[in-house]
């Protein structure tokens, strides 16, 4: 029998190579069937959700069945509870449940679920009580119509009691941004530039707005400050931060890793040169009082929810993140999809906003990455609806046009990256 030549290499390969080479095969096939999905999907996932095999179906479920219960909606602010809705609960596992229900939610609403088990379920050890009460949190939320109206298949990840107390706290966290955001003399500013005039400009603009401000003209005295008093931000220009193979923003950061760093820019590529170097925004040449305000605000934002979130929080965050991505080049789809199995995202690929809204209702979004290209005039509109309907996702937005910066920052946008896309600035993002 005469054995094709690319298997012949294989051949040869000692069985645990062999498995490596099976892996990456079954990963490559994964990846171009989803980057070479049809039109006919209007919404790719990647990676794609297979059915469940039924051997691992069975392992993983407890109970099929038709089972009455109700349940109600925590508001995270308070960890109070809404009105009683009725359900009917058609399996649970040790991961959760699922329901039919009349009522809309959306995911990522916190439930607190009530039923009765019937008592040929009530035996051993975990099932003693026949009376159950679980938190949960939903993940995704499937629309159909019926003779009786339309109905909702909700799928819900089970979550400890606790953690609904970690959620009220975060709620409250929030809000205390928000109010901390209007005290700017608790604020602390330190303004790094050998241009005097720059540096008394960016001084007036500080103190007007009420922030405390001091000044250095050199790295030294930068850093002597740095160390004698607490700030919060640093400000400087690329000319000031680039002396010496950029050791001011080194130093900076490696003395200082909280503090976050403001550089004036001559281009956008000096932002790519930069970014590696940990700092956390840019101003554009000859920007105005505006575009100041707003890039300002949206560092200090970051900042205060940096300190007064937890490490675990962030950890949990990152461990399965959910990104919505509305775009159609295939250059962002091959990086995030390089990038799908090493970070653990889970991806939603759709080519227009009505698309994206359906995502929106049906799955929990962490992270939504938005090609102002598709949007068009209706970009900044699209994104402040999102903001205001799903106001925790966070937003990257992707443009050609730099001039479309300020207006994507006063709609809500968390990020905005300038064509091309670089990967060390999406996975900067991501991080």
């Amino acid at each position: 029998m005469q054995v094709e030549s690319w298997k012949e290499p294989l051949l040869k390969l000692p069985l645990d190579e062999l498995k490596k080479a099976q892996c990456f095969v079954t990963e490559l096939i994964q990846t171009l069937e989803t980057l070479h999905t049809t039109t006919e999907e209007p919404i790719v996932i990647f990676p794609p959700e297979y059915p469940i095999k039924i051997e691992e179906q069975r392992r993983d479920k407890r109970f099929d069945m038709e089972l009455e219960g109700v349940c109600s909606v925590v508001n995270k602010q308070e960890s109070e509870v809404s009105k009683e809705i009725p359900i009917i609960i058609k399996d649970i596992s040790k991961r959760g449940l699922r329901f039919m229900t009349n009522q809309s939610f959306m995911p990522s609403d916190i439930l607190v679920v009530t039923f009765q088990l019937p008592s040929a379920m009530v035996s051993g050890r975990v099932y003693k009580n026949p009376q159950k009460k679980v938190y949960v949190e939903i993940g995704r939320i499937a629309e159909f119509q019926t003779s009786m109206g339309l109905k909702y298949d909700v799928g819900a990840q089970s979550i400890e009691s606790e953690r609904v107390v970690e959620l009220a706290k975060e709620e409250e966290n929030r809000t205390l941004v928000n109010k901390r955001l209007a005290i700017k003399g608790e604020t602390r500013i330190l303004v790094v530039s050998i241009k005097e005039t720059l540096s008394k400009r960016l001084e007036e603009i500080l103190l007007q707005q009420g922030y405390v401000v001091c000044k250095a003209n050199q790295k030294q005295q930068a850093i002597a400050l740095l160390r004698k008093n607490k700030f919060d931000i640093v400000i400087s220009d690329i000319d000031t931060a680039k002396i010496n193979e950029f050791e001011l923003l080194k130093d900076t950061k490696m003395e200082f890793p909280h503090i976050g760093l403001i550089v004036e820019l001559d281009t956008i590529e000096d932002w790519k040169n930069i970014l590696s170097l940990g700092v956390d925004n840019y101003l554009t040449k000859n920007f105005n009082d505006e575009e100041f305000h707003i890039i300002l605000e949206s560092l200090h934002r970051k900042l205060l929810y940096r300190s007064m979130f937890s490490i675990d929080f962030k950890k949990s965050r990152s461990e399965s993140l959910n990104i919505l991505t509305l775009s159609r080049k295939e250059v962002l789809k091959n990086l995030l999809c390089s990038a799908s199995k090493e970070k653990g995202l889970k991806l939603y690929f759709v080519d227009d906003t009505a698309r994206a809204h359906v995502v929106l209702k049906r799955y929990k979004i962490d992270l939504i990455i938005v090609d102002a290209e598709i949007t068009g005039l209706e970009g900044c509109q699209f994104h402040m609806n999102v903001k205001k309907n799903f106001p925790s996702i966070e937003s990257i937005v992707i443009s050609k046009n730099l001039q479309e910066r300020c207006d994507y920052l006063v709609s809500g946008a968390d990020n905005f990256i300038v064509e091309p896309i670089e990967p060390q600035e999406v996975f900067a993002v991501l991080h």
